[in-house]
């Protein structure tokens, strides 16, 4: 019963210092950590032949992870064919030497998000003022960047926000983006996470972890739960744990098998992130 991966996510860590509007970290109580390098090497070793893409982060900011080149490279180490992923806010201090170290490390693809134009756009979003130390990194990064580092900017659709006025700042902000060499794209919408927002309406079609493309990511949290994807914010659906078992046996377990036909009988009741979930599919 175990899958094909296509991506692997394993959550380096939890924590983060942004309060994003978008992001249900308000509800968030699970326990805050980070994955140490020798639970990462562990999940390495239970992954076994590999060669699709790492993503290495979670609910939480990679780049709080001061072991996070190590871990890049570890990673490359034994998947020298995997391509890893970040996804971050760049609104984190460190110095020059940090970001050459995961440039260094093997990183394919950085990918941050970016909401707003000014910094009272930015803070109104992400409830931070990380507006000019991202900006900063930003640069920082295009000076030092090497061929293989990917790096794009995410920024949100006109429809997104609708109601700041982003339209002023929008256009000379992307230009700014693509002066620094790197590449700039939107958002086209915002998640419910499950029961963490309610922004769009929750689907009626089958999950597509039970039935799509889903089913082909294997999502591992900093503390070595395997949940079912990655809007499951809190980790309240942990189908097993890596420390102590297998692949085989966590998706052969009676808490896989439960999710899987709680949702081919539309009997959710003991699953409420999944009922406002949009049950969006991907790759």
């Amino acid at each position: 019963m175990t899958p094909q991966f296509l991506e692997i996510h394993i959550e380096n860590t939890n924590s983060c210092g942004y309060k994003c509007v978008m992001c249900p970290r308000d509800k968030h109580t699970r326990k805050l950590g980070f994955m140490p390098l020798e639970d990462l090497s562990l999940v390495l070793e239970r992954i076994g032949s590999f060669n699709g893409h790492f993503h290495l982060h979670g609910f939480g900011e990679p780049l709080l992870d001061r072991k996070l080149p190590a871990k890049v490279k570890l990673v490359k180490e034994k998947f020298p064919e995997g391509r890893t992923q970040i996804i971050s806010t760049l609104g984190v201090a460190h110095a020059p030497e940090y970001f050459q170290n995961i440039i260094q490390s093997g990183l394919d693809d950085l990918i941050v998000s970016f909401y707003g134009f000014t910094k009272e756009q930015y803070q109104s979003v992400h409830g931070f003022n990380g507006f000019d130390r991202a900006k900063q990194n930003l640069e920082t990064l295009s000076r030092l960047k090497a061929k293989s580092l990917q790096i794009f900017v995410r920024v949100p659709a006109k429809k997104v926000f609708s109601s700041l006025p982003m339209a002023d700042e929008r256009e000379p902000f992307m230009q700014w983006v693509r002066d620094l060499g790197l590449k700039v794209g939107e958002i086209p919408s915002l998640h419910n996470f499950g029961n963490g927002r309610n922004y769009n309406r929750p689907s009626e079609r089958m999950c597509p972890v039970v039935d799509g493309n889903r089913k082909n990511i294997l999502n591992i949290t900093w503390d070595l739960n395997v949940i079912p994807c990655c809007f499951d914010y809190n980790a309240s659906i942990p189908f097993g744990n890596l420390r102590t078992q297998s692949l085989d046996e966590i998706f052969n377990s009676p808490e896989y098998f439960q999710f899987l036909i709680s949702h081919q009988t539309d009997e959710l009741s003991s699953y409420p992130i999944c009922q406002n979930c949009e049950k969006m599919d991907y790759l």
